[in-house]
């Protein structure tokens, strides 16, 4: 059982590709995070500001959830944080509050502006650093996995 042990460490040590996705997470979210404190925001925050204004119209936080590929529950969270400071706003609300959308405010216009350049220098950064070409490789193995994910019996 030990030895067994052993053998499974040395193997997620070296090989293991969700511990170097968890560690390649790891690192560029700092280097974001660290960049858009002054502006107040964090790198979710920032995502679900620039999804807003990319879609131009009021989305339900499950729209919105999928389309950045996180649980519902960590949205709705994000949102609350965004509310409160403003950055968004729930625009339609069903009468039993089950459903509703929220659309991004001019204050949120603002902060996403105000986060561009702290943003880009990380982004140049990373790019110089992984090659120009590291966005359309990442989407490349999302959109793999994707496939295989929706082949699978």
């Amino acid at each position: 059982m030990q030895q067994q042990a052993g053998l499974l460490a040395t193997e997620m040590a070296t090989q293991c590709v969700g511990v170097r996705v968890s560690r390649l997470h790891r690192l560029i979210a700092r280097r974001f995070e660290q960049a858009l404190r002054p502006v107040g925001l964090s790198l979710p925050q920032l995502e679900v500001l620039a999804s807003l204004t990319a879609i131009g119209s009021a989305v339900a936080p499950r729209v919105l959830a999928d389309a950045l590929g996180v649980e519902r529950s960590t949205m709705s969270r994000n949102l609350a944080t965004l509310e409160r400071d403003r950055l968004v706003t729930t625009v339609e609300q069903s009468p039993t509050g089950r459903s509703m959308k929220v659309a991004i405010t001019d204050q949120g216009r603002r902060a996403l502006g105000a986060a561009e350049a702290s943003w880009r220098t990380v982004h140049d950064e990373l790019r110089e650093a992984l090659g120009g070409d590291v966005a359309s490789v990442v989407d490349a193995w999302l959109e793999q996995l994707e496939d295989a994910r929706s082949s699978a019996p």
